[in-house]
């Protein structure tokens, strides 16, 4: 995450000129958050060879023998098959730590008014299926932001605005349903799908508090 923040802050055209504001706050959290579930190339514990290789408690390892997925490896120091110069053998790894991911989704209640429902979203690899984490999906957080909108914008016009905030924790149990089911087949858990916010438009905001500011003078 720091290297792609250093990348953004330090861009430059062809010409030389600093382009500071290339990457957003915005695209820089995308960035780091993408990163946190995405599989990384590894390399073996000694020089010039990826015979052996030590696994770190928090991570699953996948052994590729000229590119095809052999086997997987235990925490700890492993010998993962003969090679030279790793041309033979090669190592991808994915966390099993729980992530977390938040999803905003823009929709609209039933009384048409526009509300922004924050959605967190905390999933890890299932040990059985790390071998389907690693290699069904290319972009986790891409897959999970679609199934999580499809979700909240199939039950939110359904509700009053007054009902979507007395409904959140259905609106919730709802996605985690369509997630578990979804999600297990490509090898990830869901531990839990929090509705954490859920926003309106802010024209809405200042008209409700105006008419309770209304009611409080009389």
């Amino acid at each position: 995450p720091q290297d792609k923040q250093a990348l953004c802050r330090n861009s430059t055209t062809a010409e030389g000129t600093s382009i500071p504001h290339l990457c957003t706050p915005k695209l820089v959290s995308h960035l780091c958050a993408s990163s946190s579930m995405a599989q990384q190339v590894e390399r073996g514990c000694l020089p010039c060879t990826n015979c052996f290789v030590t696994v770190p408690q928090d991570k699953y390892y996948a052994v590729e023998s000229f590119g095809k997925f052999s086997h997987m490896l235990k925490p700890g120091l492993s010998f993962a098959g003969p090679d030279c110069c790793g041309c033979c053998v090669n190592f991808r790894s994915v966390t099993s730590r729980v992530d977390q991911l938040v999803v905003s989704v823009h929709t609209k209640t039933k009384d048409n008014v526009f509300v922004t429902c924050k959605v967190a979203v905390q999933q890890s690899v299932l040990p059985d299926k790390a071998v389907d984490a690693m290699y069904k999906l290319s972009d986790v957080h891409a897959q999970i932001d679609s199934y999580v909108a499809d979700v909240v914008r199939s039950a939110v016009p359904h509700m009053t605005l007054d009902d979507a905030f007395e409904k959140k924790d259905d609106v919730s149990v709802a996605v985690q349903q369509k997630l578990t089911v979804e999600m297990g087949h490509y090898g990830f858990q869901i531990h839990k799908a929090l509705v954490t916010e859920l926003v309106p438009n802010a024209e809405v905001v200042h008209s409700m508090n105006e008419i309770n500011k209304q009611k409080r003078l009389r």
